[in-house]
């Protein structure tokens, strides 16, 4: 590892993908792997030598290898996946700044920016780029590091027991933060027990190298699981650090800290944002970030990225929330908008939620309970898990199995002066719906 180690030192660029500039970088081969236990990533190494003019391509394919025997450019490996991991780990060593993880079920990339806003005020700061957070992405954007960074933030995103500490283990955080625990995959993790358990897993790493976590006094879960731990720093509720929400749907809140307050407006719809905004303060505040600058930073936060997104036209509203959904998130986004006093006509457009296994049919049966159709104009869901379940018969409560059909009922509408609520799961891509709404 010390000699490859060194190659990555003078080419530090790792890509796995060659429709990336991977010029002057090294190019690891990853992926499924064939009858031989060759990576998929192989058959493009060729091409990233000779066309994409990377400097190294790691393989594991031992005939690719013979080929170009005398070009020590090819680089061959037992496993190009855990080559990559185990550079990622060689180099996390040798970075010297402080490194905070992310965990949990719901609101970890919004909750990364927003952290990444406050910090950049006084750090220069690395965090995780857009869904770089699995076992390939987190040692991506490790390798992406460099010690001219002052502060590192990395998201774990897992679907599986074990994989939250894998990752964890990977990174080897000085602080990490679990937002908290719903039911995200439930159908991989196979329970909500078991989700809480893979959340944990974080809080176990932190424990075994005595590292600290910030945990909310708001969250019984959270403060459950992470009980035992050597260095937790609190906030919310009988802290120094709480807040209260003073005005919706587009949170503001006052912010306390120690005999200090100050009122914040947000561009985040919903109350529920209220236990991030406080996480992010209380980090911020941690590493000596200005009350002030904390809110200068939260108000200029602009949601994107299809997460609690406001799109404006022809006279409508849309709120995109539609990179992901789970049962959790749906039901802090649908009570928000049935408690919120909008003056526009409403109109809910929510695609199924899916990676819940056996669970599927009884949460969307929740969902659709949940929903007051009275307070919407027009209510439409969207996907194939809603078939054969009871879907109150109303003139503004309608069911497409596809995203087109939905949409031919949409374009027929003619909207303006509408509110759109939007939110699904990502594979429903129902930001495609949206030169019906503007």
């Amino acid at each position: 590892m010390e000699q490859l180690y060194s190659i990555f030192l003078k080419h530090p660029k790792v890509f796995i993908d060659t429709r990336n500039d991977i010029s002057e970088g090294i190019f690891v081969a990853v992926g499924q792997k064939d009858v031989n236990g060759f990576h998929r990533g192989n058959q493009f190494a060729e091409d990233a030598i000779n066309s994409s003019k990377a400097s190294y391509a790691i393989i594991n394919d031992i005939e690719l290898k013979e080929k170009y025997k005398h070009d020590n450019r090819f680089i061959l490996v037992e496993d190009g996946e855990k080559t990559l991991q185990d550079l990622a780990r060689f180099h996390r060593h040798n970075l010297t700044m402080p490194v905070l993880a992310i965990a949990g079920s719901n609101g970890k990339t919004t909750f990364k920016e927003l952290l990444d806003a406050v910090l950049s005020s006084k750090y220069k700061t690395f965090s995780t780029k857009g869904n770089l957070n699995n076992h390939l992405g987190v040692p991506l954007s490790i390798l992406s590091i460099d010690n001219s960074y002052e502060f590192v933030i990395l998201e774990i995103g897992a679907n599986h027991l074990e994989e939250t500490r894998f990752l964890a283990e990977m990174i080897l955080p000085d602080y990490g933060i679990v937002t908290n625990c719903g039911k995200d995959h439930l159908g991989e993790y196979g329970s909500v027990e078991n989700i809480i358990k893979a959340n944990k897993e974080l809080y176990d790493v932190l424990l075994e190298t005595d590292k600290g976590a910030f945990v909310s006094k708001n969250d019984n879960i959270l403060m459950n699981i992470s009980e035992g731990m050597n260095n937790r720093f609190f906030y919310g509720k009988q802290t120094p650090l709480w807040a209260e929400v003073i005005g919706t749907p587009f949170l503001k809140f006052k912010l306390f800290f120690n005999g200090n307050n100050s009122d914040i407006q947000t561009k985040l719809f919903g109350r529920y944002w209220l236990d991030t905004l406080l996480g992010v303060s209380a980090i911020g505040s941690y590493f000596d970030i200005s009350l002030k600058s904390i809110k200068k930073a939260i108000e200029a936060y602009q949601p994107a990225a299809l997460r609690s997104q406001l799109v404006e036209g022809q006279g409508n509203k849309v709120l995109l929330d539609c990179y992901n959904a789970n049962p959790s998130s749906m039901e802090v986004f649908i009570s928000e908008i049935q408690q919120s006093s909008l003056k526009e006509p409403k109109i809910l457009v929510l695609g199924e939620m899916l990676e819940l296994g056996d669970y599927s049919k009884a949460e969307h049966q929740k969902l659709i309970d949940s929903i007051d159709v009275r307070q919407f104009e027009d209510v439409i869901f969207i996907g194939e898990a809603f078939l054969g379940l009871d879907i109150p018969v109303c003139t503004n409560l309608r069911h497409f199995v596809s995203r087109d059909e939905a949409e031919k009922y949409l374009l027929s509408g003619n909207y303006t002066g509408k509110y759109f609520f939007v939110k699904g799961s990502r594979d429903n891509k129902l930001e495609l719906l949206m030169q019906v709404f503007v």
